[in-house]
């Protein structure tokens, strides 16, 4: 079996890794550049002087990459003009046809009409109303994790709360048993971790944990074959996608992208999120005075933690943007990170404010996307990192990063591995 997900055949396996290019004063490219400490003032450099700037590639062509929100946004509404589609290269700056001879779409890799019907075929899983049924079991789940943690004063909070509150919401949607996430995570962790030894240390990990998911899927579908669920698996069983129904690596593709899209975004946010509230500690106490601020706050949160870096693009015609001409067959990667911290669309971007998104006026962040590209699960986010703070908050208040986050290293997702955290220990029951 053979997918986008990883294909051992090809010439060159290790293709997703990134190289950086050391004689180059800016590489985006390069991971490292993104756990560097200067990397913000850097992308304000480009945002001032250079917003559409040509970077390099080692092994590669190279791409025009995009800094300034307003650019992001306009590439990112323009689907006609700047393609995701997988047989144009897809989402990432590597090209899928460099990693697998077998590429298949998924929702993040197709134009309309076809990421429409994707869309459509999931919406009904992503309403306002679909969201809250899940609120209590987050709820729950969530004062369980504290109370597992709460009598001794210091914690791992990736492992011990982040990851498995993304991994429970992960497994409520798919109908799974919770035990099940450990794996989830391990093969997201995997799929993402193109750079990162810890979470992807080999090529043969990697196939072993695509066959691990390819088998599973194959379970759960022969499980779920015309048992007239209603769960994400089996709404991708009856999709059609260039007038055919996806085939079995297709379904394994978007499974995989499925747990990615899902987990991704609230670990990593609630893990920067508590060094946020460590550097800023005015910003914890307006919290703590009033929690009420909570689901205008995890607004910010994700703002502020941005956990998908960059996305690309291939123009599909010559186009011109913010003054640069740009030709059919340019890659364009749209940088979030650096959007989401434009001063142009915030005065304060480099202020971490908890109650910035309290007035309806405050202009929208991008870390969920724009457009037709909008993120489909941001409410299951923002309730999720509501509820884990309006509870973290009131049972560890002075809950705070003990060390430097141990970050993954990526150009793609900036995660957290690893955060050690103390508080005052307290008595806590469930």
């Amino acid at each position: 079996m053979t997918h986008a997900l990883f294909d051992a055949s090809m010439p060159n396996p290790g293709f997703r890794r990134s190289i950086g290019d050391a004689g180059r004063p800016i590489d985006l490219k390069d991971p490292d550049f993104h756990g560097r400490a200067d990397q913000y003032d850097r992308f304000k450099d480009l945002r001032d002087n250079d917003p559409v700037f040509w970077n390099g590639d080692v092994g590669g062509s190279g791409f025009w990459a995009v800094t300034r929100f307003d650019d992001v946004e306009a590439v990112t509404r323009d689907r006609a003009t700047f393609s995701s589609d997988y047989k144009r290269g897809g989402m990432r700056i590597f090209d899928v046809k460099d990693v697998t001879s077998n590429p298949r779409p998924d929702i993040f890799t197709t134009d309309p009409p076809d990421h429409t019907s994707f869309r459509k075929a999931l919406q009904p899983q992503f309403t306002a109303e679909a969201v809250a049924l899940f609120r209590d079991g987050i709820r729950r789940r969530v004062r369980r994790l504290i109370a597992g943690v709460a009598d001794k004063g210091h914690a791992e909070f990736v492992s011990e709360i982040a990851s498995p509150v993304a991994a429970g919401l992960l497994t409520d949607l798919l109908e799974l048993p919770e035990a099940d996430g450990v794996n989830l995570m391990k093969w997201s962790n995997a799929f993402i971790g193109d750079d990162d030894d810890d979470y992807s240390p080999s090529v043969e990990y990697r196939i072993g944990c695509v066959r691990s998911l390819d088998q599973y899927v194959a379970g759960l579908l022969k499980e779920r074959t015309g048992s007239g669920r209603n769960d994400v698996l089996t709404v991708f069983t009856r999709m059609t996608i260039e007038n055919a129904p996806l085939d079995f690596e297709g379904l394994c593709e978007n499974f995989a992208s499925f747990i990615v899209a899902t987990n991704e975004t609230v670990r990593h946010t609630i893990s920067r999120s508590i060094v946020a509230l460590t550097d800023f500690p005015a910003e914890r106490a307006k919290l703590r005075a009033d929690l009420t601020l909570m689901p205008f706050a995890a607004k910010e949160f994700v703002r502020w933690a941005t956990p998908l870096i960059h996305s690309r693009r291939t123009a599909t015609r010559d186009t011109v943007l913010a003054g640069q001409a740009i030709k059919e067959g340019d890659k364009v990667v749209i940088w979030y990170k650096s959007a989401n911290r434009d001063e142009r669309r915030w005065p304060d971007a480099m202020q971490f404010r908890v109650d910035r998104y309290r007035s309806s006026d405050a202009p929208a962040h991008i870390a969920f996307g724009s457009g037709i590209n909008h993120c489909l699960g941001w409410r299951y986010a923002e309730m999720q990192i509501t509820v884990l703070f309006e509870e973290l908050l009131q049972v560890l208040p002075d809950i705070r990063a003990a060390s430097p986050p141990k970050l993954l290293r990526s150009n793609f997702i900036a995660g957290i591995k690893a955060l050690d955290v103390d508080f005052t220990p307290v008595a806590y029951q469930a």
